[in-house]
């Protein structure tokens, strides 16, 4: 209750401060909550909302699969050999300061202005930031625990599940959430680029209209998308997968 009583706090101090800087600018140049709330319900009433969004929320799923299949390998792999850490360190850098603009430019001229060029692009940005969430995961297990499981003799596999999986975990979680986030940015640009429907096209084509009404709602709507998956469906994860840690009182 502490928790949630704190977060009303933030919630209802973030709406005041946003109601009197609404207040000292045009309603054009910067309308206030309900303003956009307005808007937000009725884009609702008028069915554009599940469309574009549906969309967007299935590229943001593809591209999310394809950034953990590429990264997680990965960061497992430089997580555990030396070798391969001294290999791929540099490319893992170079992938994750490449901008985001530029994976969405080559996807789209190699693989033309379509669908598996928006995943491919999407996923391609995120996979470097998962790799690097992992393998410094995988870099923290602690070595103690895996000799006493040689000690013994446990064999790989439940070495692997009882041993390094509960402590890399917590890190992949981490990853999902880091990546969803950066993920779901990387989608509205590449939607502004090269699709003609999605949340960012629909910012983009309120942005040539200098609807700031308009421009508020739908980032309004996709704030509240990533609090409910953050607030609700992760959270609900991670008490599922770590039941099994201690509670540590406050």
């Amino acid at each position: 209750m502490r928790e949630l009583a704190l977060r009303l706090v933030s919630v209802v101090c973030a709406l005041a401060a946003w109601t009197a800087l609404s207040r000292y600018l045009p309603d054009d140049l910067f309308p206030g909550p309900l303003a956009a709330s307005t808007a937000l319900l009725e884009n609702i009433a008028n069915g554009s909302v599940f469309k574009h969004l549906g969309i967007t929320m299935l590229r943001v799923a593809g591209g999310l699969l394809i950034a953990m299949v590429i990264g997680a390998p990965l960061g497992i792999l430089m997580g555990l050999s030396r070798l391969a850490e001294k290999t791929l360190d540099i490319w893992v850098m170079i992938a994750l300061a490449v901008p985001s603009l530029c994976y969405g430019l080559v996807c789209f001229i190699v693989l033309g202005l379509n669908e598996w060029a928006a995943v491919v692009a999407i996923g391609l940005t995120g996979a470097p930031s998962i790799t690097v969430n992992i393998w410094e995961g995988v870099k923290n297990i602690d070595a103690r625990l895996l000799q006493m499981a040689q000690a013994f003799r446990a064999n790989r596999w439940l070495v692997l599940y009882r041993v390094v999986l509960p402590q890399v975990l917590p890190y992949v979680m981490a990853s999902l959430r880091f990546g969803l986030g950066v993920i779901w940015k990387i989608a509205v640009l590449i939607e502004l680029l090269g699709r003609p429907d999605g949340v960012g096209f629909q910012l983009y084509y309120w942005y040539q209209l200098a609807d700031m009404r308009q421009v508020l709602a739908w980032t309004l709507l996709f704030t509240l998308v990533m609090l409910f998956i953050e607030l609700v469906l992760f959270k609900v994860l991670e008490r599922r997968l770590f039941a099994w840690r201690p509670t540590v009182s406050a």
